[in-house]
């Protein structure tokens, strides 16, 4: 499941509440500074309490951080997340062929 949800979570069987929760922990990692009001109303119309979105923001805030502190500091990964990476992100390339949607931009030329 945990491999389904990383290659494609939209194609998943589910809940109307984690489906939200997905679309909004994408938009917080991607743009937060797009992140609305109407987003943590429409979390808690589908309900999702205060303290559950909180948490939510929580753990998102933390793989972010992480990420950017091994990024930040140039750690240098080793060859079997190489690889992994590589493989998603070549499925996530095939998935937006099929869908007609570009993939964003490579500025590091890691593809």
């Amino acid at each position: 499941m945990v491999e389904q949800i990383k290659d494609d979570w939209r194609q998943m069987d589910l809940t109307e509440a984690e489906y939200a929760m997905l679309e909004w922990v994408e938009k917080l990692t991607r743009t937060p500074a797009m992140c609305t009001e109407a987003d943590i109303q429409r979390l808690r119309d589908i309900g999702w309490t205060d303290r559950d979105i909180l948490d939510i923001a929580h753990v998102c805030a933390y793989f972010n951080f992480r990420v950017r502190m091994v990024d930040g500091f140039g750690l240098e990964l080793g060859a079997w997340q190489v690889n992994r990476s590589r493989t998603g992100t070549e499925r996530a390339a095939e998935l937006a062929q099929q869908r007609g949607v570009a993939m964003p931009g490579d500025p590091w030329g890691i593809r």
